[in-house]
């Protein structure tokens, strides 16, 4: 065992990894029966081969999904294919403060989540008016989706969760901003075009969502009314009793459907 941790020295993985890795080794020579050619071992020492050269740390340590999580702090995860976290970055001061209390890389993502959540800092801002949102970019959105709801029963707070794509992402990062909150601006804007990105710089996601939800409001109400002076003004139409006479005929009601570019 000395001789593996001697040949883990020039490793590049961190300490908790390899600690992990180690432990696992020294709990399968402790049983019988324990070969270097048995799976489990072949296991583990792929993975340390993998890791040992520069090609496999990257392909490790590449993310294959993100997911930001916007509350007033915005912090944006990068996951690998194995489903850990292996960027954590803050987009706002707040963002910091937090990820300064914590070490999130190399756990289950909804692992970081869930200690994120019952962080004090971040725990602070998730008061019953506060709005969680978290936006996700995955080849496999469902399957977060399902991970993040479990992780965050029991919230007292309003949770959204979101699907954006990699440009959503680009023209975030170039705004300096999560590409959670960037998604939430470009809704606000689809109903606001006065809203700027630097407005949104400065308010929390619940604020912008509680704009967006007066938006939507006041834009299904305009378009109930106008459908409904349509068809008074339809009704009243002079000649329209002699013309229909004798026929028995239905109003035909128009039916708005507002589509956006969200998953609620």
């Amino acid at each position: 065992m000395n001789r593996i941790r001697e040949s883990m020295e020039g490793i590049r993985a961190s300490s908790e990894l390899k600690a992990r890795t180690l432990q696992y080794l020294e709990r399968r020579r402790g049983r019988r029966g324990f070969s270097l050619l048995r799976p489990a071992f072949a296991l583990a020492a792929l993975c340390l081969l993998l890791l040992a050269g520069t090609g496999g740390y990257a392909w490790y340590s590449a993310p294959v999904s993100y997911i930001s999580m916007d509350v007033n702090p915005s912090i944006e995860l990068g996951i690998n294919r194995f489903g850990r976290v292996t960027t954590a970055e803050a987009y706002n001061r707040d963002g910091e403060d937090v990820l300064r209390r914590l070490s999130l890389k190399n756990k289950p993502y909804a692992q970081a989540v869930r200690n994120l959540l019952e962080d004090e800092t971040f725990g602070s801002y998730l008061t019953d008016s506060a709005a969680l949102v978290f936006t996700i970019i995955s080849d496999k959105p469902d399957d977060m989706r399902r991970e993040l709801e479990s992780a965050v029963t029991g919230q007292s707070c309003q949770v959204l969760t979101y699907v954006s794509d990699s440009y959503c992402m680009q023209e975030a990062h170039s705004h300096h901003m999560s590409f959670g909150k960037y998604r939430a601006y470009q809704e606000l804007a689809e109903y606001d075009r006065s809203v700027t990105v630097e407005q949104c710089h400065t308010m929390s996601m619940g604020e912008i969502q509680e704009r967006i939800d007066g938006c939507r409001s006041e834009h299904e109400q305009h378009h109930t009314n106008t459908t409904d002076t349509g068809q008074n003004i339809e009704q009243e139409s002079p000649g329209q009793e002699d013309t229909e006479q004798g026929s028995t005929g239905q109003g035909n009601t128009g039916h708005g459907h507002h589509g956006g570019h969200h998953n609620r």
